[in-house]
């Protein structure tokens, strides 16, 4: 009769329901027919045949399933008002009376409304602590160190003969800068680097008044050129352009009184002010016979700008500034009316001639970035027109165009609320770290590449009382910047300037500059 097979299906099952029987049923095999089945004719059906067996053989055993479990949940107890989970298994289920339900409602609701009391409280202190930052004045302790190296080689017809070879303090300041109640700022910044304590900033003012305008009164830096309100720690190069070397009687620092404003949603700035029109960096009284005093007023537009989470930058700065200023002619030596053209630093001297008789001066400055991520672009003209008593009605004009790469992919960063460039911060910066007793430095920092050429045409000021020394200068300044971090960094810069004199003479300068610069 062949091998037989006996299968049992849920044993358990059947067990519990008919322990008295057994349940299976018997295949009886014989080569590759069945022949208790009569499908030997047709293979096909036997197939479909045995596929319904299998199929009526799992329904039965559902069925038998459910059974069991009806029967084991009786004799525990649980009823059919109990509440339980289908999903949790039958080791877990358990039954709650609707009092302890109940309960559990309730306990729910006092944690909520503990959670709820709590978050109020947080929230009410948050408030609380913020007015008490907000009234409490924040001052802190603000200061720069710029220790320089250079070498200087004069050549040609030149006010500074010979080659000039050291080191030097470029710059050492210190100050405190600060606000009260959100609204009141002041600052105070003084330079201990020369053979006198020069003041730079020495201001108060208010700022987010009602009307949105903010007013600064003191000494401080006039609203003129996107290079002159960069500050020296954020530049492309060691020094400012040519076009910087006009300051001391256009756009530097004097006593005055200016309004100024920044509408975020229209990417506007603007400033005016009123100002002395020319003065040394110092808190002495301006006491004068005749005026002293200018008007300078700056607006920039920015036609598109946008940063990305990452730091990617991309904008478009476009700017002008407009001044006019008379002056005090038997002061100008004391007052620094003058103009000294140095390329490199102030060891490097082209020309330079103090206006005794500047009477008055109109200028006009525009100036347009751009940047894309890493790299960027700079460019500035200005143009002064003179009336003064000796040189006549002259003109002078300056400017300069200047680009950079930072080659490790950071982007400059952008102070939209004055228009200025401020402290790159390195992806990855140079610092000293320590794990396990091991020190070592945990990136690169950043690195920058730049060019800039600049120019001056001071031609028409040679005078008899001013010397033949004003002429034409042009610039050229590539530079290497290593960024640590962004509160400090090694600057390597190479300058040569190239002078044709009025007399027609020519002069130039190579310079070798190296700076280590740190701010707080």
């Amino acid at each position: 009769m062949g091998k037989v097979e006996k299968v049992y299906l849920k044993k358990r099952l059947v067990k519990k329901f008919a322990p008295e029987c057994s349940f299976f049923w018997t295949i009886k095999k014989e080569g590759n027919f069945f022949h208790d089945i009569n499908f030997q004719k047709d293979f096909g059906k036997m197939l479909t045949v045995k596929c319904i067996l299998i199929l009526g053989v799992l329904f039965l055993s559902e069925i038998c399933s459910a059974q069991l479990s009806r029967q084991e949940s009786n004799q525990a107890g649980i009823t059919d008002e109990s509440v339980f989970s289908d999903n949790v298994p039958e080791e877990r289920i358990i039954q709650i009376s609707a009092a302890e339900w109940n309960q559990v409602q309730a306990d729910l609701a006092a944690v909520k409304l503990q959670m709820s009391e709590e978050a109020e409280k947080a929230a009410k202190k948050k408030v609380e602590d913020e007015e008490k930052k907000r009234q409490t004045p924040q001052t802190k302790i603000q200061g720069r160190i710029y220790l320089d190296a250079m070498s200087i080689d004069h050549g040609g017809a030149h006010t500074v003969e010979e080659d000039t070879f050291g080191t030097a303090a470029r710059t050492a300041r210190l100050g405190v800068k600060g606000t009260q109640f959100e609204m009141i700022e002041y600052e105070l910044l003084f330079d201990f680097s020369g053979d006198k304590i020069g003041a730079k900033n020495v201001y108060a003012g208010f700022r987010n008044l009602p009307c949105g305008i903010g007013i600064r009164l003191g000494h401080f830096k006039e609203p003129w050129s996107l290079e002159n309100l960069t500050s020296s720690r954020h530049g492309m190069m060691m020094e400012r352009s040519l076009l910087n070397t006009t300051k001391d009687f256009c756009g530097g620092r004097n006593n005055g009184i200016m309004f100024h404003n920044w509408d975020r949603a229209d990417r506007w700035t603007w400033a005016a002010g009123i100002f002395a029109a020319s003065m040394a960096e110092s808190l002495e009284p301006i006491v004068s016979d005749s005026e002293n005093i200018a008007f300078t007023a700056r607006t920039t537009f920015l036609p598109f700008y946008e940063k990305e989470p990452d730091g990617f930058l991309r904008l478009w700065h476009i700017g002008g500034a407009f001044s006019v200023r008379e002056y005090d002619m038997e002061k100008a030596s004391d007052l620094k009316t003058r103009l000294k053209v140095t390329p490199g630093n102030n060891y490097s001297e082209c020309f330079s001639a103090t206006f005794s008789g500047l009477d008055s001066l109109t200028a006009f400055q525009m100036e347009t970035s751009f940047v894309y991520g890493s790299l960027s672009f700079d460019f500035e003209q200005a143009f002064f027109s003179l009336d003064d008593e000796f040189a006549g009605n002259a003109d002078i004009q300056s400017g300069y165009a200047g680009v950079s790469w930072i080659l490790t992919g950071e982007s400059r960063n952008y102070d939209r609320k004055v228009g200025r460039y401020v402290a790159l911060k390195p992806e990855n910066p140079f610092v000293r770290t320590c794990r396990e007793g091991i020190g070592f430095f945990s990136g690169p920092g950043a690195w920058e590449i730049a060019y800039r050429f600049s120019w001056l045409d001071a031609n028409e000021i040679a005078c008899f009382e001013y010397g033949e020394e004003p002429g034409k200068t042009f610039c050229h300044t590539v530079g290497l910047n290593w960024y640590l971090n962004s509160k400090c960094r090694i600057l390597f810069n190479y300058v040569y300037a190239d002078t044709k004199h009025s007399s027609g003479e020519r002069g130039n300068e190579s310079i070798f500059q190296s700076r280590f610069q740190i701010d707080f």
